[in-house]
């Protein structure tokens, strides 16, 4: 999309210069035949002199003959103008068009699922993350989608992973499921993440447990 649009700058540009270069080349001709016309019809005017020979052949009215000489009388320009202005309609139909169909396909998208609630519990080297997960009334209907946890240690750096699926295997816009994952044979652990993948791969969601929405990445 921005190639098409810089070429269409790119061009409008040029065709600007260049019916500007001819607007300017057409005025000095005019002018030139203007200036040329005047001294025509001052020789044809003037008194005849006994030291110089009255001009013969002098026809006035051939002065005016090329008048409507201009873009008129030159084909050429005229269809390279009229191709550049073809080309500047048929790419701006063409990137209006794509526009329109852009703006369709991004309000169609779905919406996110929703993390509304998680907590853990220690028990022994196992570590249970639970918490609740909603599909918006704005999102698709997702079937058999598995909550996967990750630990990590007070450096950052991944210990284990656990993963189970939600208890309801089916989520239409509306509906809400809880979770529970176990990550066993873990001793220290700083921070965890949750995310969500189904069969397709991973499941965008959106962490409303604070008033600021951040939407979760997935460790891959």
């Amino acid at each position: 999309m921005d190639v098409v649009l810089l070429t269409l700058t790119t061009l409008s540009l040029a065709a600007a210069a260049g019916f500007g270069a001819l607007s300017w080349r057409v005025g000095r001709e005019e002018r030139e035949r203007a200036r040329a016309r005047i001294a025509a019809l001052s020789a044809a005017m003037a008194p005849p002199s006994p030291e110089i020979p009255l001009l013969a052949g002098v026809a006035v009215g051939s002065v005016f003959d090329r008048t409507t000489e201009g873009l008129r009388g030159r084909p050429v320009i005229k269809l390279a103008a009229g191709a550049v202005m073809l080309l500047l309609i048929a790419g701006g139909v063409f990137v209006s068009s794509r526009l329109a169909d852009s703006a369709p396909a991004a309000a169609k998208a779905p919406s996110p699922l929703e993390l509304l609630s998680m907590r853990y519990q220690r028990q022994g080297t196992t570590l249970t993350v639970s918490g609740l997960v909603k599909n918006p009334a704005g999102g698709a209907a997702v079937n058999r989608v598995t909550a996967v946890v990750f630990a990590f240690d007070r450096n950052g750096a991944f210990v284990a992973s656990g993963r189970a699926p939600l208890d309801f295997s089916a989520l239409a816009p509306g509906d809400e499921s809880p979770f529970v994952v176990n990550v066993p044979n873990v001793s220290d652990v700083a921070r965890y993440r949750v995310t969500f993948r189904s069969g397709e791969g991973v499941v965008r969601h959106i962490d409303r447990r604070t008033n600021q929405v951040q939407l979760a990445q997935a460790v891959r």
